[in-house]
């Protein structure tokens, strides 16, 4: 989870002995998704590194850190069982800040009309790519939704003609989460549509709670598996910006027309 670390774990030995020793280098925390299927979206990238050769401000981006494949399949799961969505077989899953893609990935899994990523980032536009070439050459690949990467701005790239189900992992910052909406309503205005929008480690969630044409259908904590859980208190170890709890605060929205539902 992507929140300030509250404590750090372990802490320095004060022996004569131990700062004589040279300090092992440590191995990247390689996520068991990536070592089971081959890909890479794993490790935390700031978001300094990612606002590199593009246009964004440096304090708009947040860093990218592949989502648990359990907070994601529990969401999808919740968002099937308990919004009455329009039918997941005409609905497209569109990943904003779509990172190395592993959303991407896992969401294929499911019977959407397809599947688009948008990343702001050249070099992470194109691992997801790659990513996405790999994760088609497996056994399943028959059976995965078509993938799309586009290398492009959330805010102005053209959203799907379809029903659309958004996903934000806290993506960026609330003056792009402004002009994002505000994009998301020209569009439907222009050409309406279903529109819902998961949102997880929701930080701007009371942003979205006031807005005139949103209504949240489901808020709440959604745990991740121990396997999950494990490769997070892993990851933390490398750094200590960031802490994990275990679960992710998410959200689900949908567009409506203002003062209406």
């Amino acid at each position: 989870m992507k929140t300030p670390q509250q404590a750090r774990f372990g802490g320095p030995i004060h022996t004569e002995k131990a700062r004589k020793m040279p300090r092992r280098k440590r191995s990247p925390a390689i996520h068991p998704f990536d070592r089971a299927h081959g890909t890479d979206t794993s490790g935390l990238i700031p978001g300094l590194a990612i606002a590199a050769g593009t246009d964004a401000r440096l304090s708009d981006l947040t860093a990218y850190y592949g989502i648990a494949p359990s907070i994601l399949q529990s969401i999808l799961d919740l968002w099937l069982q308990r919004t009455n969505p329009h039918p997941i077989e005409r609905t497209v899953f569109l990943d904003v800040g779509a990172g190395k893609g592993r959303a991407v990935l896992l969401a294929s899994e499911y019977p959407f009309l397809r599947v688009e990523g948008i990343e702001l980032n050249a070099g992470l536009a194109a691992i997801a790519e790659a990513n996405a070439a790999r994760w088609r050459k497996d056994a399943r690949a028959n059976s995965l939704s078509p993938i799309t990467v586009h290398h492009a701005d959330a805010t102005s790239h053209p959203l799907p003609p379809e029903a659309i189900l958004a996903f934000l992992f806290h993506p960026f910052e609330l003056p792009v989460l402004r002009r994002f909406l505000r994009h998301v309503e020209a569009s439907l205005t222009l050409h309406p549509r279903p529109f819902d929008l998961i949102y997880v480690n929701a930080e701007h969630d009371s942003y979205l709670d006031r807005h005139p044409a949103l209504h949240r259908l489901w808020t709440g904590l959604v745990p991740m598996s121990l396997e999950d859980h494990t490769a997070d208190l892993e990851a933390i170890a490398e750094q200590k910006e960031y802490g994990s709890t275990g679960d992710e605060l998410c959200s689900i929205y949908r567009f409506q027309r203002r003062g209406g539902r």
